[in-house]
């Protein structure tokens, strides 16, 4: 399901019950404190559509069903939040159809000590994990393919 643009950042399963998948800091970002950083991933969603058909066999319709109905949530990895890093809006939502880098944003609110925090190139940020939704039931509609990458679908 992914393509790894950097190398050592391809997701792993800690055990064989993991819920989700760790995925790595493809960079060394230091965040210091108030600021807020994007941190890449090394990684991409590749050939989805060529997988689903090699595994399942399945038609262009399931296809359709399948990428409208699933998303990946990608949350930080909670040694990061002991350490007070938190993801601003909480969680991140990759659709289906975005093809870019993943990437994480950061931040690391203010504290007395103006504590910085360090990533490393190589370091577990994140669990990534593939979900279903019924947005479908919103009764809302859209025809409109992907252009662009991250934050490409706009501000408002």
């Amino acid at each position: 399901m992914f393509k790894e643009l950097t190398k050592g950042c391809m997701p792993t399963r800690a055990t064989k019950y993991s819920a989700c998948v760790d995925v790595y800091a493809s960079e060394d970002v230091v965040i210091g404190a108030g600021e807020t950083k994007i941190v890449g991933l090394g990684i991409a969603i590749d050939n989805l559509e060529e997988m689903i058909s090699r595994d399942y066999g399945q038609p262009k319709q399931f296809m359709e069903d399948f990428m409208s109905s699933h998303y990946l949530q990608l949350m930080l990895r909670s040694s990061l939040g002991k350490k007070g890093l938190i993801l601003p809006n909480g969680v991140g939502v990759i659709d289906l159809d975005y093809k870019d880098e993943i990437k994480m944003i950061i931040h690391n609110p203010v504290r007395p000590e103006r504590w910085t925090a360090r990533i490393e190139k190589g370091q577990r940020i994140g669990q990534i994990t593939l979900l279903e939704h019924k947005s479908w039931i919103l009764g809302i509609e859209s025809y409109k393919d992907r252009k662009g990458g991250f934050g490409s679908t706009g501000d408002r």
